[in-house]
């Protein structure tokens, strides 16, 4: 139980982050916030031992990246619809895919 905890908060800190740093500074930022995520990932297999783990460290990282790409309360929204948002989102979607199986 306690590690699907950290999993989760895991996935979640991981995703705050690219949220974070995809548009703060233009090329470096991107890379930045994709690499995090791969890491993220790794670690949290490394950590927890075992596949779903990953998977479940994926899920939580989505749903922070989708959760910032919509639009809140006051229709602000984190992740823009321009170049760098999208890379964000599709490029990270597949490297949470490919990393987290």
């Amino acid at each position: 139980m306690l590690k699907i905890v950290g999993s989760l908060f895991l996935g979640t800190l991981v995703g705050f982050i690219g949220v974070v740093l995809h548009n703060a500074l233009h090329p470096v930022g991107i890379i930045l916030a994709l690499i995090t995520t791969a890491i993220g990932i790794i670690l949290s297999g490394q950590l927890f031992g075992a596949r779903k783990f990953k998977i479940i460290t994926a899920l939580a990282w989505l749903a922070v990246a989708l959760r910032a790409g919509s639009y809140g309360q006051n229709h602000e929204i984190l992740i823009i619809s321009n170049s760098y948002g999208n890379i964000f989102l599709l490029g990270g979607l597949l490297i949470a895919t490919i990393f987290a199986t």
